[in-house]
């Protein structure tokens, strides 16, 4: 099968599960990310022979994420492990991290009373990937140095799945830091996390938030593959993780300290009341490239 030959039979197989602009995206996806075959060489040598291509078809006309496939995704600049039991990492996250760089980076400044010296905590809660936490330390780990301050950065999940892809983001970002660990966000032993983790200065999550009567307008490839888990809440009780790892923030926050969700639209409201119900300040809800309400700010 050829490169031309690749893209007319994804377009056409996949067609009744994407529609066509995003079939047509996929194909060349995969050919770049599986076969290492450049947009522009797409292009120049479609005559180009690859082989055992028709089982990539299949595994995509079945629904299965290309980033399975392939087994990784780009998140902020850095290619991220991902597989089956693991949420693969969105573009709006994104928009989450670089806007926690941001003011994380103009927030500290040269220290040199003991207070200040002390290390600098950030805690990723439900961390999937570890994508968040990873791209966070990368970023902003340099300046840090430069100001003589030490970085620290935290990861937990309840999934072992998700941990696993988490650390073993190591091997390719070659970094000691961040540090993971197992953790229950709704009925773990908190006590236990807080003598183990000390006070923070940034928690940051992307925890689960689609709610269940969400799932009849989502793609296969999401609802067959990735892991339930991380995605849904009951319609009962949608920011339920919200509400939890606020608390959380509560106690573990310096004062000052900022908390930084991703959320659901439809519940931006909610959570923005809640907050407010909880005690933070300076809430903020911010929008993504869309114009959706997807970030939700706060201090203590």
């Amino acid at each position: 099968m050829t490169v031309r030959e690749f893209i007319e039979d994804c377009r056409k197989r996949l067609l009744p599960l994407y529609g066509k602009e995003e079939a047509a995206s996929l194909a060349s996806r995969a050919l770049e990310d599986i076969f290492n075959i450049s947009r522009t060489r797409q292009i120049t040598y479609p005559d180009t022979e690859i082989g055992d291509a028709g089982k990539y078809i299949s595994r995509l006309e079945n629904g299965e994420p290309v980033q399975y496939i392939s087994g990784f995704e780009y998140f902020c600049g850095s290619k991220f492990k991902v597989g089956p039991g693991v949420l693969i990492p969105r573009p709006e996250t994104e928009e989450l991290v670089a806007l926690a760089i941001s003011e994380i980076a103009r927030s500290v400044s040269p220290g040199s009373s003991p207070e200040a010296q002390r290390a600098f905590k950030i805690f990723d809660v439900c961390t999937g990937s570890g994508c968040i936490a990873w791209s966070l330390h990368k970023a902003l780990a340099k300046s840090f140095a430069e100001k003589g301050k030490v970085l620290e950065t935290y990861g937990c999940d309840i999934s072992e799945i998700a941990l696993q892809y988490a650390k073993g983001q190591r091997i390719t970002l070659d970094r000691r830091w961040p540090m993971f660990f197992l953790y229950d966000v709704l009925c773990g032993d908190f006590p236990a996390l807080k003598s183990f983790i000390g006070k923070v200065d940034v928690m940051i999550s992307n925890p689960p938030y689609i709610a269940e009567k969400e799932k009849e307008n989502m793609h296969r490839n999401v609802l067959g593959f990735e892991p339930e888990q991380a995605l849904f809440v009951p319609d009962a009780h949608p920011i339920l993780f919200y509400e939890k790892i606020a608390g959380m923030a509560a106690e573990l926050l310096y004062s000052g300290g900022r908390l930084y969700f991703e959320i659901n639209p439809l519940f931006a409201k909610d959570v923005e009341i809640m907050l407010k119900e909880k005690g933070f300040s300076s809430i903020r809800i911010l929008s993504d490239m869309f114009g959706r309400q997807r970030f939700a700010c706060a201090s203590v």
